[in-house]
């Protein structure tokens, strides 16, 4: 394959993957001057027409997905007998090669990768589309971090059509089946997070859960078996996160998560209470140590003192000054007690103010006694202008009044000048126009007598419109002109039904059967489309034909024995017009020939250049 150029356009580069289904290669997109993915059947599915009936559907399905956690489909082509798909190309790694190289994963960076791959299935369940083999080997890794899930919708047109196309791939995917998958049932969306639970399970302890000699043991060990918990292999892993874990993997559909939005929401939580927890410390560090002082205690030896009297008035001079000394001392350490009190910063719970307005957000904490708030913005695809994106400290984190809050307030989603695809032959590459400016787009199809089927007739919004990133754009496409009812072309000769069908527009295939032998031309005895069934020109009709049925006749001619005779024998058949016998004849009194048509037609006789007989066969 390497070196080939696919459909006049993906120049295979280099193998880059491979699995029991398909090889992966690298390859340029020379119209769109882009590095790509294209996966192409293997042989043995390629020849199975049911088979790739269902992996092109289930693969155009999985096109219309559109998500930064999802490798995007671009094209689903043929040629000859190669069937491939053309996606988006991950320069990166496989979770799985992240697993074996680093694991096991700190909580937080599973859980990170865990959340993106949830938000993938979120978006692929709300379009209804189940990806039934997650598992590390088709979750990508970017080179910046980024998680791409890979094969939606594509593991479904394997499974419905076998399930021991290679070994190795079956071993590799049942070590991640829920129990209902390895009971053969149809599997949902709580199918897909058991199987995350597993990848899950797999990142936090680099260890599977089950293991086997054939994906049969492991199979009915999804079924029978309790799953160890993650902590036996990794006792660092959190209470809260092994009770998420422990749901994710409930072998009774009832007790997983409803939704992957379930999933989300307590993946959330769990890093809430991480966060507050490591604030905590924060905050503690941050304060001064407490310091702790020895008090002083005097001994003093008690003494008889004898005064005069001049020592006595010294005394109580000195009395009533001390008196005054010690006085201002209680008032001056009553007053800083005092000046303590006012000085003492209260701890405040943070409320959430998350989509909050800017207004609104600044009002709540205000209401709460927090006056030192900071501003920062940023585009979001979701929350409006002016709302709140982000916090800083999180919700339900306990502060000083006089913390600094960071707010981010969003700036609405990143706008994006949609190009003009109006006027482009091929919608495919209208729509890869769109897709590299960062938006999408749906069709709608419509007749047209002029122009020809997938011409762009017409976008909404126009161009120069700007609209929010992955927005989409409705292209309205030629479908071609209306259609017409298919003629009957049945016992016309092929000669016939192809002028008729050609004069419409319409392309004609032969088949023959049985063979055609010498039979110069046939009958058409059935056709597909049949007949009156809708049709437009540019469609394909088959005529299945029979060869010309081969006549002899026997032709007497009288003549004048005494001069000679001019004689010509002419044949009108199916196959058309030709003179099978001319010769000048004296001396008899007939002459007589046998000559041989096709199908149908008429014998003329000529003696002297005029015609003296008409013969139909």
């Amino acid at each position: 394959m390497i070196g080939t150029k696919l459909v006049q356009r993906y120049q295979i580069l280099e193998r880059v993957g491979g699995g029991g289904m398909a090889v992966v290669y690298k390859a340029r997109c020379t119209l769109l001057n882009r590095i790509v993915a294209v996966k192409v059947l293997r042989h043995q599915f390629s020849v199975d027409e049911d088979f790739v009936r269902r992996f092109r559907r289930e693969a155009q399905a999985a096109a219309s997905l559109s998500h930064p956690n999802i490798v995007n489909i671009y094209d689903v082509g043929q040629e000859k007998d190669i069937y491939f798909i053309v996606m988006e190309y991950v320069e990166g790694e496989t979770l799985k090669d992240l697993i074996d190289r680093e694991g096991p994963l700190e909580p937080a960076r599973a859980v990170n990768i865990t959340r993106q791959i949830a938000n993938a299935l979120y978006h692929a369940h709300y379009n209804k589309i189940i990806h039934r083999d997650i598992k590390p080997h088709n979750v990508l890794i970017s080179k910046d971090g980024r998680i791409k899930v890979a094969d939606f919708g594509i593991a479904r047109a394997v499974t419905n059509t076998t399930q021991t196309f290679s070994p190795n791939s079956l071993m590799g995917s049942v070590h991640y089946f829920s129990p209902e998958q390895a009971k053969g049932k149809l599997a949902t969306e709580q199918s897909d997070l058991y199987s995350l639970g597993i990848v899950l399970y797999e990142m936090l302890t680099k260890t599977l859960p089950f293991d086997g000699d054939s994906p049969v043991s492991i199979a009915l060990k999804h079924i029978q078996q309790t799953i160890p918990p993650a902590s036996r292999y990794n006792p660092s892993i959190p209470q809260g996160l092994q009770a998420i874990l422990e749901k994710l993997l409930a072998k009774d559909q009832s007790l997983r998560y409803e939704s992957a939005i379930d999933l989300l929401s307590a993946l959330r939580t769990w890093n809430t209470q991480a966060a507050t927890q490591t604030a905590e410390i924060d905050d503690n560090v941050e304060e001064e140590d407490t310091q702790v002082f020895t008090p002083l205690t005097t001994s003093i030896k008690k003494k008889r003192f004898h005064f005069t009297e001049a020592g006595k008035k010294n005394f109580r001079k000195w009395s009533l000054i001390g008196l005054a000394i010690v006085a201002a001392v209680t008032l001056a350490v009553l007053g800083i007690s005092s000046l303590a009190k006012i000085w003492e910063v209260k701890e405040i719970t943070l409320p959430s103010v998350l989509e909050e307005s800017k207004e609104n957000a600044v009002a709540i904490l205000e209401a709460e006694g927090l006056t030192n708030i900071t501003f920062d913005e940023s585009h979001h695809d979701t929350i409006p202008k002016g709302h709140v994106i982000r916090q800083r400290p999180g919700e339900n984190q306990v502060v000083k009044q006089n913390r600094n809050i960071e707010l981010v307030i969003s700036l609405g989603p990143v706008l994006i000048e949609v190009p003009k695809v109006e006027g482009i032959e091929d919608v495919r590459l209208a729509e890869s126009n769109l897709q590299a400016v960062g938006l999408d787009s749906k069709r709608e199809y419509k007749t047209s007598e002029t122009k020809p089927n997938g011409y762009v007739l017409s976008q909404d919004p126009l161009p120069g419109t700007k609209i929010p990133k992955n927005q989409k754009v409705t292209l309205v496409v030629s479908s071609g002109p209306r259609p017409f009812k298919m003629p009957n072309v049945i016992d016309k000769n092929l000669e016939e039904a192809e002028k008729i069908l050609e004069d419409l527009g319409i392309d004609v295939r032969r088949a023959w059967n049985p063979s055609q032998g010498d039979s110069p031309g046939g009958i058409v005895t059935d056709q597909t489309p049949g007949r009156d069934e809708e049709i437009k020109p540019g469609d394909i009709v088959y005529l299945y034909l029979r060869p010309y049925n081969k006549i002899s006749k026997s032709v007497e001619v009288l003549l004048n024995p005494l001069v000679e005779s001019k004689v010509k024998i002419v044949i009108t058949d199916s196959s058309g017009e030709k003179t099978v016998a001319e010769e000048t004849v004296s001396g008899h009194f007939t002459y007589s020939v046998t000559v041989t048509g096709w199908e149908t037609g008429t014998i003329r006789v000529y003696v002297n250049d005029g015609q003296v007989d008409t013969i139909k066969f």
